[in-house]
């Protein structure tokens, strides 16, 4: 392997910041023996993985919501069957058994 292809792809790119957000930044990277581009692009990779995290958190919730939803109606619904779920999960199962026999 390459050494080349251990080396994230970069590019550079012009921002325009308040003076006092480049003072704190420039006070971080000195105080933390780092450049301020570095200092900067480990907030931008902090606040990506933070915003990716909280759209899969938002993604999760609704999905829970969706089910909790499909739950109480399927509760609403009739009861054709007064047996307990496990014994007819049980059943199922035993018919699958003898298929796959």
């Amino acid at each position: 392997m390459h050494a080349w292809y251990a080396i994230p792809m970069t590019e550079r790119i012009t921002i325009t910041l308040p003076d006092d957000l480049v003072a704190e930044l420039d006070a971080i990277a000195t105080g933390s023996g780092r450049s301020r581009s570095g200092v900067i692009r480990e907030a931008s990779a902090k606040y990506v993985t933070e915003h990716q995290t909280s759209e899969k958190a938002f993604a999760r919730q609704a999905a829970g919501t969706e089910t909790l939803a499909y739950l109480t109606k399927l509760r609403s619904l009739p009861v054709h069957d007064d047996r307990q779920t496990l014994d007819i999960l049980r059943e199922l199962r035993g018919s699958l058994d003898v298929e796959g026999a």
